[in-house]
């Protein structure tokens, strides 16, 4: 047999339990039944009892995705003791090939399954063929018949099962877009606000300020009205600082107090503290961008390092933010184990990084080779 492949553990084994329990008992009863001495009654109450046992701490627990040829090899051989054990009803016997034939079309790829099936049924038909010679022939194309049936019904259950994770997985994901666009939503509007303040309110203010000063400076302390512009100057640089604060407050949690990458340094080292991956960080001292573009890059450090500890399976990665003439770039690499192109295609997260970026006029890039690594390139002018 070749090596099995597993494309499927079962969520809700209900059903299957039920129905090779259930067949397993009235199967062993009946064929326990047909056979002449007592002896042979006890090995094969013994071997249905084991058939019983294996699928339930090796096939339910999942142990059997470990080696599949293992789980389905021993099967084989305790269905087909059973049946040399020639029962008057060994077609009891052989109706447990058929539970193990929905077992494997369930949880193996199709291929690999067939070959499984067409081996219970070449095994089943040998046997009716020794023991009933010629007369067995209609009994293996009753045996083809039920196998096939067999075969198409787990089948059915396997797409059903991977029809149900697929549409939970785009629930899931569904629901993962739905927050971040609440949360882009969010950020935007701390954005536009953060912007009106700077350049309306906080100039307005210090503007004040300045006339108050200039003010202040003209008149001697012996004016009446001095103390009163005393005061105001005080008020209106007080209120300049709280709206500095206010404006600092709507950016990003990690770039508030801080600049990019002040910030980006922070964020890094508690990652990688979290996380248990060595981070190396390379920041030129001299990127400034605006507030919109800092926020951009900072998510999408964030994002790329999220996947790193999801997905990547990384012992390393490297985090890079320098400055040319004309651009700003932020790289982040690991050395895991990549993505394949329909994962990089598809994932809600990387096309986050992607509009982020375009929000910006920037633009996001990402290679990745399985078993390499994985490297995330954002990339914005300065003007920006």
């Amino acid at each position: 047999m070749m090596q099995s492949k597993v494309v499927l553990h079962i969520r809700n084994p209900f059903l299957l339990d039920a129905s090779t329990y259930i067949s397993t008992g009235v199967m062993a009863l009946l064929g326990i039944s047909g056979l002449p001495t007592f002896l042979l009654q006890v090995i094969a109450l013994a071997l249905c009892l084991t058939f019983a046992l294996l699928y339930r701490f090796m096939f339910r627990t999942g142990w059997y995705e470990r080696n599949p040829l293992v789980y389905f090899g021993i099967q084989t051989v305790i269905l087909t003791i059973l049946l040399l054990l020639r029962s008057d009803a060994n077609d009891a016997f052989n109706f447990l090939f058929y539970i193990l034939t929905v077992h494997a079309t369930v949880v193996l790829q199709a291929r690999t399954a067939a070959v499984w099936i067409a081996g219970f049924f070449v095994i089943a038909s040998a046997v009716v063929i020794l023991s009933r010679g010629l007369e067995g022939i209609y009994a293996v194309f009753f045996y083809l018949a039920a196998f096939v049936v067999c075969g198409i019904f787990g089948h059915t259950v396997q797409q059903t099962e991977l029809t149900s994770e697929r549409n939970q997985q785009l629930l899931d994901e569904l629901k993962e877009a739905q927050q971040k666009l609440q949360e882009l939503a969010v950020l935007e509007e701390r954005n536009r606000l953060a912007r009106d303040l700077h350049d309306s309110v906080k100039q307005q203010v210090f503007a004040i300020s300045m006339q108050l000063g200039a003010a202040r400076t003209a008149l001697s302390e012996s004016d009446k009205a001095y103390p009163s512009v005393v005061e105001a100057e005080r008020l209106a640089q007080q209120a300049g600082a709280e709206l500095t604060s206010l404006i600092n407050a709507l950016r990003p949690p990690g770039l508030e107090r801080r600049v990019l990458t002040d910030a980006i340094r922070g964020h890094v080292e508690e990652w990688s503290r979290q996380n248990k991956i060595e981070a190396e960080i390379k920041i030129d001292s001299d990127v400034a961008v605006n507030l919109q573009t800092e926020q951009a890059l900072f998510r999408v450090l964030q994002e790329a390092l999220s996947n790193v500890a999801r997905h990547s399976q990384a012992s390393k990665a490297t985090i890079t933010l320098k400055s040319d003439n004309e651009n700003i770039l932020l790289m982040i690499e690991d050395n895991g184990v990549g993505y394949d192109a329909e994962r990089i295609a598809k994932g809600i997260g990387l096309d986050s990084m992607k509009e982020r970026m375009a929000a910006v006029n920037g633009e996001l890039q990402i290679s990745s080779i399985q078993s390499l690594g994985t490297r995330v390139i954002a990339t914005v002018r300065k003007s920006q």
